[in-house]
Order: C-alpha cells, then sequence, then structure tokens
C-alpha cells in the first residue's frame, strides 16, 4: 500500500508543484477512482507528485444536514483508499458554513498562492466553491488566469447509469450491496467496537459479536447478509452471516448489528470488527417461536457459507480490488 501523507491545512502542506484533484469521494468509488487514476497517470509524466484535495466533514453533511442520508465511507477509510490508488499526498481541509462562502476564484488563488499547481484534474460535473458557481468551465476561465490548466474526467457509467455515491447510497439503503459493491470496486463495510449484547444468540447456537450503529454512515436495509469479519486490519477476512435490525423474534429493542462469525470462538470485546457485506439474504422477520427461528437461521447459514465457498478464497480481496475499471 502506497504510504500517503496527510495534511490537515494549506499552511502544513509543502511547498513544491503538484497535480491537484480536488473533490468529496465518498464512496471512492468507480468514478472517483477512474478520475483518480487518470490524475495520477499524468502526474507521472509530468514527473510531479500527486495531491488530492478533499473535505471534512463532507460538504452535505454542512450544507444538507437535515435531508443528508448518510456517508458511503468514514473520513478514514476515504483516505485509506485513497492512498492505495496511489495518491502520494491528500489535504483534507475542514469544511464549514463559512467556508462554504468562499468562492472558487479566492480558493485557487489562495492555493496558488500557497504552493504550485501544474495543473488541476476535476471531474465533469464538479463545481466548486460558493453557490457552487466554479463550475468546470469557468474553473477553466479563473485558471487561465492563474497559470496552469484544468482537466476534466467524463463520468463512468454501469448498466447504462451514471456511477455516483447517490446511487449507491439509494442500493445500501434496500439492502443491495451486491450492486453497490460494484460500483464502488470493494465491499461496503462498518465498522465498530465489539460490546456486549444480550448474549441471546449464545444460547440458541449463534453467539454474535455485537457493534453499534455508525451514525454518520448511510444506514444499511435491515436483514440477514452474508459477510466477512476482520478484527484488525492486519487480520485475515473471515466468513460470517450478519444480522441488522430490532430483533422482533427475540428481544426487541433499538436497532443493532450483530455478527456471527462462523466456526469461531474467542473473547472480542473491546476490539475492532470491520464487517464487509457481501449479499443480503433476506429482510429481517418475526417468528412464531424460537424453534422456528433457530430453523431459518441455520438455512442462512447455509447460504451464507455457499456464497462465501464460492468467492474461491476472495474473502479479503487488497483494498479491495485496488485500480479503476470502466464498464
Amino acid at each position: 500500500m502506497n504510504q500517503v501523507r496527510v495534511y490537515s491545512s494549506l499552511a502544513a502542506t509543502p511547498r513544491r508543484d503538484y497535480l491537484v484533484t480536488i473533490g468529496t469521494f465518498d464512496g471512492i468509488h468507480l468514478g472517483h477512482r477512474y478520475l483518480l487514476k487518470q490524475a495520477m497517470t499524468r502526474a507521472k509524466e509530468l514527473d510531479v507528485p500527486s495531491l488530492v484535495i478533499t473535505f471534512e466533514p463532507l460538504p452535505s453533511q454542512i450544507l444538507r444536514r437535515s435531508t443528508f442520508e448518510g456517508r458511503l465511507t468514514t473520513a478514514e477509510t476515504k483516505i485509506e483508499v485513497i492512498g492505495v490508488l496511489g495518491a502520494e499526498n491528500v489535504l483534507v481541509l475542514p469544511f464549514s458554513l463559512e467556508f462554504s462562502w468562499t468562492t472558487a476564484e479566492e480558493f485557487l488563488s489562495e492555493l496558488v498562492a500557497t504552493f504550485g499547481v501544474k495543473e488541476l484534474w476535476v471531474g465533469e460535473e464538479f463545481a466548486l466553491g460558493k453557490d457552487r458557481h466554479g463550475t468546470v468551465d469557468r474553473l477553466g476561465e479563473i485558471a487561465r488566469d492563474l497559470g496552469f490548466p484544468v482537466s476534466a474526467v467524463p463520468r463512468v457509467c454501469n448498466g447504462g447509469e451514471i456511477v455516483s455515491s447517490s446511487r449507491i447510497r439509494k442500493l445500501i439503503q434496500v439492502g443491495d450491496v451486491t450492486s453497490a459493491n460494484e460500483l464502488l470496486d470493494r465491499r461496503f463495510r462498518i465498522e465498530g467496537e465489539v460490546h456486549e449484547g444480550a448474549k441471546v444468540g449464545r444460547t440458541i447456537g449463534f453467539p454474535t459479536a455485537n457493534v453499534l450503529p455508525p451514525d454518520a454512515l448511510v444506514q444499511l436495509a435491515d436483514g440477514i447478509y452474508a459477510s466477512t469479519a476482520r478484527l484488525g486490519p492486519s487480520t485475515s477476512a473471515l466468513p460470517a452471516m450478519t444480522y441488522i435490525g430490532t430483533r422482533p423474534a427475540l428481544n426487541p429493542g433499538s436497532r443493532v448489528i450483530e455478527t456471527h462469525i462462523f466456526d469461531f470462538d474467542a473473547d472480542i470485546y473491546g476490539e475492532i470488527l470491520e464487517t464487509g457485506f457481501v449479499r443480503r439474504l433476506r429482510a429481517d422477520a418475526n417468528f412464531d417461536s424460537v424453534d422456528s427461528l433457530v430453523a431459518q437461521m441455520k438455512r442462512d447459514e447455509i447460504q451464507a457459507r455457499e456464497i462465501l465457498l464460492s468467492l474461491s478464497g476472495q474473502l479479503a480481496p487488497p483494498e479491495y480490488n485496488a485500480g479503476c475499471r470502466l464498464i
């Protein structure tokens, strides 16, 4: 994995020439990957380092707080995958309502006053600055005055539709992680600290590792999923199945994420569990009895094992089919 250098302000970024790419990059999906790979290739041609500029929190989290439906990745995962794709430097600028008033002219002028911009690469629908007035055409005009060119990379299509964060978000909300993963080029994943639950699963032969649903991420549809489980970045992914819901059949309450790791027995309370979602098996459901619930869970396990076995050793592809493909 490329060792990416991360900066949190313009002032902290080393003064030199860069090939600059700007974007929100939520999800680092196929479209983002294509843009970044094109920019990385051009940076090598120019013999300058790449600098990816992104924002945290996501602008939508600030500007559309009441309607924003959740992130596809945490900030940490976003930076991790950007590094895997070959970026040498990432500048993470704090986004606020006040910052959103900055015009595209002001922002690009500040970049040029801080370090050298050899070229700027963005997606063709990108817009920068106050009220999104910095369209690609306008950025080209501003950049010409500042002495560098702008390249706009076309969007990527899959299945006749444009790949976008909003499209992937909708797929996750209905539980179609198979399609979402194809557009992400990796598995949608949730990380959290394992905490003690009601321990009901142990009594029916399905002990689970429980994590709290993360507030910031898009909400995955309730149900049972074939999944993978990883404890720490250096460990292998283990086959599992994961339940998301309010446990109507056993112990109704707040929404939970419970992962049953196959053929595994260890105390992992307090550890960070990364769950990768492979395929939704079924929606959440109530049952007439515990026996009927257990019978269904045994069928779920058989199906999940078959799905995971079909991956033929690819439970944990290196982060996570790193690279980009046009479809």
